[in-house]
């Protein structure tokens, strides 16, 4: 029998998780002891929600990915809410608070990011902690704290128009502040879009009730003890309760270069994630820098991840991290956005279709070299998310007429289908019928499932909570679309997830939804895929027309 190697992993964010997971799924020829370092008191969450809670649209337990306890379950040992100080590469051990010390024979760096405080007159007291009232916004404790002082607080203003600042704002607006972004660029979100799409998305949230200083900074706070106005770039001034810092983020790799790896911007890392320096030694996610580039997204953290997992395990020793295809889908305060590659012409040859409708608050621009697709922003309307997702990531030739990649395609009328049991749509194609993917997945997963599937460009999924007693037996789900019967199957965990689409999308939607729930306990892995027929009117005085029975009247009666 061989003799288990010692493998550390610093961080508990979501890159860390995914490693950790696929690690355990996994029938290792290399067999591990895991020991997990994690700085806060918790087990893994979904950083994309943190905004969420803050709004209060979700709660606390919602976001958890695993919880403190899925660790010992799984053979992981976790020191939560231990920050490591330093390693030592002579010795292979990792020194953390409270005198804690491993040994490692593999160790994993996916300590992610912190916050970027710009020099700020003012910020902070004597002591040196920010004046009362000023936060940085990245963990879930963060959210907390700006959740209390906003109880009381009347107007904030939020340093930064990028993404986790507008959420920010977003979650500050639903409390019934008054909201302020000041973003030093010329329009929200200046990374992912162009200046149309900016101006549009800045003109749908002014017209959510946030108020926007563009192109200035913020040169000082005032304030005896706490905050009470910031003073702008251009002169101007705006009292507040609450300052808001969400200005970017920086790499933590401070221990990394005290321990003497290699450190430009991140931890350099070759293709089989490994630092260029010391071969037992790996990092991934946004600590990462491969190929001179560092990632801030969730997706290629899992791909690393992934990658990093095979190789370790011996599943195969020699898979490579070639660099990822990003591609975002978000919610900004409730708006719709899909930006995927580059959001600008690079080339002569490169062919650039936009389409504005301001009233809609609807953009749309695809760039297209050399019959594939480079780049993508849909703003408002990300109805064709799904087919710029596909030919995005596969690399596919568009069509003979590229305006069909920013509009639902029109069905093609099947000859032998009357006009009168037609439906009048134009998002449905003949061409690629639809299916109903059903899903049983743990409440414990749903989360991390559903952001996933939207990796995909795949938004729209009804689900139902499953109510009983029990672990796995006596359990049965709320029926949906006139299920005869409410009981259900045996083994039936605490949701039921189905998602409608094209038949293209199945078997990716399928993987993904495997790739996220085989944890291996018992009444895990059951999907079904349930044809759909063609949409149809159905009319009253047709005759012989036999009713179809949706999938929930058919499972609920097994």
């Amino acid at each position: 029998m061989s003799v288990k190697q010692r493998l550390v992993v610093i961080g508990n964010g979501m890159a860390s998780a995914r490693f950790v997971e696929e690690l355990v799924v996994r029938n290792s020829q290399e067999p591990f002891d895991i020991v997990v370092f994690g700085d806060e008191p918790y087990g893994n969450y979904n950083r994309i929600l943190l905004s969420s809670v803050l709004a209060g649209s979700h709660e606390t337990k919602d976001i958890f990915l695993n919880s403190l306890e899925w660790y010992p379950e799984n053979g992981v040992t976790l020191h939560a809410g231990v920050r490591v100080e330093a390693i030592d590469r002579s010795r292979n051990l990792v020194f953390a608070a409270g005198g804690i010390q491993e040994h490692y024979d593999r160790l994993v760096f996916a300590t992610g990011s912190r916050p970027f405080v710009p020099p700020i007159e003012g910020l902070t007291t004597a002591k040196g902690g920010f004046l009362d009232g000023i936060f940085v916004f990245r963990t879930l404790d963060d959210a907390f704290q700006i959740m209390k002082h906003a109880a009381s607080a009347r107007k904030a203003v939020v340093l930064g128009g990028g993404l986790l600042g507008l959420e920010a704002a977003r979650g500050l607006l639903n409390r019934g502040l008054e909201v302020h972004v000041v973003e030093l660029m010329p329009h929200p979100m200046a990374v992912q879009l162009d200046p149309p799409a900016g101006g549009m998305l800045r003109t749908t949230l002014e017209g959510m009730g946030i108020r926007f200083h563009l192109g200035k900074s913020i040169k000082a706070a005032t304030g005896d003890g706490k905050i009470d106005s910031i003073q702008l770039s251009d002169g101007g001034a705006e009292s507040c309760d609450m300052l808001i810092i969400s200005a970017g983020i920086r790499p933590n790799v401070e221990i990394a270069k005290e321990a003497g790896l290699a450190v430009e911007r991140a931890i350099v890392v070759g293709d089989d994630l490994a630092c260029v320096n010391d071969p037992s030694i790996h990092a991934i996610g946004e600590c990462a820098q491969h190929r001179g580039q560092t990632y801030g997204l969730v997706a290629p953290g899992s791909e690393q991840a992934k990658v990093l997992a095979d190789r370790l395990s011996g599943a195969n020793p020699q898979a490579i991290y070639a660099g990822s295809n990003t591609s975002t889908t978000l919610k900004v305060m409730g708006v719709d956005l899909v930006v995927l590659g580059q959001k600008e012409a690079t080339a002569e040859t490169d062919q650039v279709l936009t389409y504005a409708e301001p009233r809609r608050g609807t953009y749309k621009k695809v760039i297209l070299r050399e019959g594939r697709l480079a780049g993508a922003i849909l703003l408002g309307d990300c109805s064709t998310a799904p087919r710029l997702l596909r030919a995005f990531h596969k690399q596919d030739t568009v069509p003979e007429n590229p305006a069909e990649l920013l509009f639902p395609a029109r069905p093609n009328k099947p000859a032998d289908i009357p006009d009168q049991f037609l439906a009048d749509t134009q998002e449905d194609s003949y061409e690629d019928p639809l299916k109903e993917v059903i899903a049983v997945i743990r409440p414990e997963r749903w989360i991390k499932t559903k952001s996933k599937v939207e990796t995909l460009g795949i938004m729209a999924f009804t689900h139902h909570r499953v109510a009983g007693r029990g672990r796995q037996r006596g359990l049965q789900f709320l029926a949906r679309r006139g299920a005869a019967t409410g009981l259900g199957f045996r083994y039936l965990p605490k949701r039921m997830v189905s998602w409608i689409v094209p038949e293209s999308q199945v078997e990716s939607l399928v993987q993904t939804i495997m790739e996220v729930n085989r944890t291996g306990q018992i009444g895990d892995g059951k999907i079904f895929v349930v044809p759909l027929d063609r949409a149809m009117q159905i009319r009253m005085d047709v005759s012989s027309v036999e009713a179809l029975q949706t999938a929930e009247n058919v499972f609920a009666n097994v």
